[in-house]
């Protein structure tokens, strides 16, 4: 049987960003004003240690969580959560450019897309619950992380329910990643749990050289997905029950699949 993959329309790296929420600096706090607590929606424009002291729900205007636009930050949610406002934006955005980045230790409910990663290099992502709505489709839908032509980005032991694409992996320029020890939980409209796709630049090639691993994929139709031209990735040891395919990799043997676990079950 000839499978055709499931195609996901969406913007161009540049556009993606703005369809998603661009931050306006008007509507959110300076964090060069407010010191390292963070206690409302902010644009982190200096390096350093910050933590969340309580939880809030992003500015409207802007749409996203936090905006990491600097190198060597840290920041530790606090076991708070961080609420969206039914606007598409981002928990937690970390722009082109920036590099060494740690997220960890909190909650995102209610975004787009829990973290959004693009054109960086560097981040850790640790130990967040990421919650969308269950909104389903069309494409892209509610995304619990996004990566874009980024590298060396680890993404571990995160718990991501209810999104329409749990992990989204995308881009020629992304490479060299982490994804481990997660737990994927798609609600009654999930499609694709792990995703590698091209960008929308018109380059085909997708991301290449990653380590996909220990990640428990569930209840959504499709486990783990990659493009026709993506290649080179590894993926093994993942638990995947998934309503119709646990695995589609759309030109055969292109990437690595070993000692993976794989189900199908009933919606």
């Amino acid at each position: 049987m000839t499978r055709t993959a499931f195609r996901l329309a969406f913007p161009t790296v540049v556009l993606a960003v703005s369809s998603l929420g661009v931050f306006a600096p008007s509507a959110l706090a300076n964090d060069e004003a407010s010191g390292r607590w963070l206690m409302r929606s902010r644009i982190i424009s200096q390096s350093g240690h910050y933590e969340v002291t309580r939880g809030f729900r992003a500015d409207r205007r802007g749409g996203n969580g936090i905006v990491i636009a600097a190198s060597d930050v840290t920041i530790d949610l606090g076991g708070y959560a961080i609420e969206g406002s039914a606007t598409p934006g981002a928990g937690i955005r970390v722009m082109p450019g920036v590099s060494n980045v740690t997220i960890t230790n909190g909650s995102l409910t209610g975004f787009r897309v829990g973290v959004d990663v693009t054109g960086a290099t560097n981040v850790r992502i640790e130990g967040l619950q990421i919650k969308g709505g269950d909104m389903g489709g069309p494409p892209p839908g509610e995304i619990g992380v996004l990566i874009v032509n980024s590298r060396g980005v680890v993404v571990e032991r995160n718990v991501v329910t209810g999104t329409f694409l749990g992990i989204f992996v995308r881009g020629a320029g992304s490479g060299g990643n982490r994804i481990g020890n997660n737990t994927l939980t798609g609600g009654s409209n999930g499609q694709l749990g792990i995703c590698y796709n091209p960008d929308d630049s018109g380059v085909a090639t997708g991301p290449s050289g990653d380590l996909v691993y220990d990640n428990l994929v569930s209840r959504f139709v499709v486990g783990i997905q990659t493009s026709v031209a993506t290649a080179g990735n590894l993926f093994r040891d993942n638990s995947v029950a998934a309503f119709a395919q646990a695995v589609e990799e759309v030109t055969a043997g292109s990437n690595v699949f070993a000692d993976n676990l794989s189900t199908v079950i009933v919606p």
